[in-house]
């Protein structure tokens, strides 16, 4: 029997196609169950009951990954380079995430300095193919923090994904998780075709908000950073201000928005998205008097609001910033990141040129609870302290191969994700590039 024909029995055997309610010890988060620490941010007028329907399951794979931003598209090419069969779900209409939605384009973390004090690039892999081929396409620059056009790194991602053999559902919302015992055996959608589920074997949360790990009943801690926003605009060839991209005469622009913000506060994030419009549209404006910006226009707002950090896992190790200064070596090394920001460290600030590189163990993305759940990008296991450098665009890359990697070996072996061999992990990571 073959790993394909394992799975659609095991899925038969589990009670497949009925609903979540009738699966054998199943628990449905998002069926009827409330958990007060998703919902405990927004008063309640009053509650309602659902009413119990069947749920058609309309996908499986042996790989599930919810989430197509960088962790994710990283995530989903290195499952499928393992032999697996992988399924990506994103919500929005494009890969890339907050990256490209958030039109946040610089590709931060990349360099830092190493043990023997020189100034190091230590995120490569997966990054780096993907720069390649970018600047194959003239639609890339800054090899140091490379910058790309995001509607030729959108149109990129997709032609990698389809070679790759990786099957993209677009438009749908991972808003609930089936479990049996402790394990997931499927997740609830939200679609336009209805609610429906996908099943798998091996599972990784890449919605960047933890989205999956929270409704799988793992332990988090929530962070609030300032939430702002990015913009394109036109004809900024002979201002000084804002970020050069690919394209010539379109810049980026950046405001920083309100500190200590709620991302996960729906009403709190619709009041930033008006109040961010307004005050994009009037900065334009602003510039359009400034000397060289006389024929400045609005090119592009940005389709996903700049939230930074919300939930963060509880990982069998968080990585910290006292690791990260120290030069801490890890066994179960997955990859590397630099520094990408001036941070404080023991009241001393420490410029984003002098931070050390630092390694990201293979702990860190895996749950205390879940045998068979990943974790990758921004919502990974790390401290508030390196929460500057661990969520960015770089280190997402780096902890979305590692999961990608990791999830193919657990559903080719048929082992829970903390029994993965860590050597064969790090061994194909090697084999792709990947910095340890």
């Amino acid at each position: 029997m073959d790993r394909r024909d394992f799975l659609k029995k095991s899925a038969l055997a589990a009670g497949i196609g009925l609903a979540a309610s009738e699966l054998p010890g199943a628990e449905s988060l998002a069926a009827g169950k409330q958990d007060p620490r998703i919902t405990s941010r927004l008063k309640a007028k009053g509650w309602i009951r659902e009413p119990a329907r069947k749920i058609p399951l309309v996908a499986e794979a042996e790989v599930v990954i919810a989430g197509g931003g960088a962790a994710g598209v990283a995530a989903a090419i290195a499952a499928a380079r393992q032999g697996a069969d992988v399924l990506l779900l994103e919500r929005s209409a494009f890969l890339g995430g907050l990256w490209l939605g958030g039109l946040v384009l610089p590709v931060l973390s990349t360099h830092g300095v190493g043990r023997d004090g020189s100034w190091q690039k230590v995120i490569h892999g997966f990054c780096s193919d993907l720069y390649s081929r970018l600047d194959e396409m003239g639609m890339v620059i800054n090899p140091k923090n490379p910058t790309p056009d995001p509607e030729a790194c959108k149109y990129l991602l997709d032609r990698m994904l389809e070679e790759h053999g990786v099957r993209v559902l677009y438009h749908v919302l991972a808003c609930g998780v089936v479990k049996s015992a402790d394990r997931i055996s499927s997740l609830i959608l939200e679609t336009k075709s209805g609610r429906v589920a996908v099943g798998g074997k091996v599972f990784i949360d890449c919605s960047g908000d933890g989205d999956i790990f929270a409704n799988a009943g793992e332990d988090y801690t929530e962070m609030k950073y300032h939430i702002g926003a990015m913009w394109r605009v036109g004809n900024a060839a002979n201002l000084k201000k804002g970020i050069r991209t690919p394209i010539e005469g379109v810049k980026i622009f950046h405001t920083r928005g309100e500190e200590d913000q709620d991302g996960l506060d729906m009403f709190n994030l619709s009041r930033l998205q008006i109040k961010l419009r307004k005050e994009m549209w009037d900065k334009t404006m602003q510039a359009r008097q400034m000397p060289g910006g006389e024929n400045v226009f609005l090119l592009e707002t940005p389709p996903l609001l700049g939230v930074r950090v919300t939930r963060i896992l509880s990982s069998v190790h968080n990585v910290t910033l006292e690791d990260s200064m120290n030069y801490v070596s890890y066994e179960d090394s997955i990859g590397m990141s630099g520094g990408s920001d001036t941070i404080v460290y023991r009241g001393r600030k420490v410029k984003a040129g002098e931070r050390p590189v630092w390694q990201i163990p293979y702990r860190s993305l895996v749950p205390r609870k879940c045998p068979n759940l990943l974790v990758a990008g921004r919502c990974f296991g790390f401290d508030e302290g390196l929460a500057w450098d661990a969520r960015e665009v770089g280190t997402c890359f780096v902890t979305g191969q590692a999961a990608g990697t990791a999830a193919g070996i657990a559903a080719l072996d048929r082992c829970a994700v903390s029994a993965v061999d860590t050597n064969k992990l790090k061994k194909s990571l090697i084999e792709q590039n990947v910095m340890l």
